[in-house]
């Protein structure tokens, strides 16, 4: 199931490449601890619009047309979580790679709290934007990589208990602000645009937390159908396919198996462009980890 990779990799990436070729072997790879770092809260924002069909995407890049937005990003989310598992490599050119969901709470919050970053209104994108942009062919090369879109909230009792317990908290917390029923909260959820902030008592350094008016969250009836993998071919009910598409398509989703799942990611992988919603690892890629931006509209 893993895809080969090439290039010059450096030690810390060699590091997580090995954590990723275990990802559907070993349950039990211990996890790294980080060093003490200041807290930091979002500031609250007004609602942004993410439409289900952005016009564009791209590749969070060192150079090219967005080069010095990428480059101020970085600087930026080093600054604020130096000594955690956010931190980015620096570079000059080309693609930015060994990117993972812990990177992309750094990369939400980060902007967030920039008002120079903000304005540009680029974000990464959404589980449905991936998928309509699969659909229409506006995509760049997405069978060369892997993407991290969300966080995938099983229940509190399983894997990344320390980030699904404070992440449930702050769902809590904003249930009204995300649209949330009560009965909601007891329900499988999917996190979009999940930010994060320095915390030393986390696995990796880094604080999952609800960002209102940019964290979306909603339960997903797919999330009920663990225990087996299913066959479909986009996933455009927000991002994945309902119970009623599933058994045709050429691609394929991956369930996570078993009682007490815990927080997941919902893991775009490249090559036969299935999705997994149950990986397991928030701070593990390899060079094939990416990130794609779009514009994403300020609502009136």
């Amino acid at each position: 199931m893993l895809k080969a990779t090439s290039g010059k990799i450096n030690k810390m990436v060699n590091k997580r490449f090995l954590q990723t070729a275990e990802r559907w072997k070993n349950p039990s790879l211990p996890n790294e601890k980080t060093q003490p770092v200041k807290q930091r809260t979002p500031i609250p924002q007004s609602n942004t619009n993410f439409p289900d069909s952005p016009s564009e995407s791209f590749i969070m890049n060192y150079d090219g047309p967005h080069g010095d937005y990428f480059q101020e990003l970085i600087f930026k989310v080093n600054e604020i979580f130096s000594g955690t598992h956010a931190e980015i490599p620096t570079g000059t050119s080309g693609e930015v790679q060994n990117m993972y969901a812990i990177k992309r709470m750094a990369l939400v919050s980060t902007i967030v709290n920039n008002p120079s970053l903000q304005s540009q209104g680029f974000y990464p994108i959404t589980p449905i934007q991936g998928e309509s942009l699969l659909k229409a062919g506006k995509l760049l090369n997405p069978s060369k990589y892997w993407e991290d879109l969300a966080l995938l909230l099983y229940d509190v009792n399983g894997e990344n208990q320390k980030e699904a317990q404070s992440l449930k908290e702050s769902i809590i917390q904003h249930r009204t602000d995300l649209g949330l029923s009560q009965s909601d909260l007891e329900k499988r959820l999917v996190v979009v645009n999940t930010g994060g902030e320095p915390d030393q008592n986390m696995n990796y350094g880094v604080k999952p937390i609800i960002i209102p008016g940019i964290t979306l969250v909603y339960p997903h009836e797919i999330l009920d159908k663990t225990g087996e993998n299913h066959k479909f071919e986009y996933g455009l009910d927000r991002g994945l396919p309902t119970i009623s598409e599933i058994g045709n398509g050429n691609r394929t989703l991956y369930m996570p198996s078993g009682d007490n799942l815990g927080l997941r990611v919902l893991l775009f992988r490249g090559r036969d462009l299935d999705l997994v919603a149950g990986d397991r690892y928030l701070a593990s890629s390899s060079d094939v980890g990416r990130v794609n931006f779009a514009p994403q509209g300020r609502t009136p």
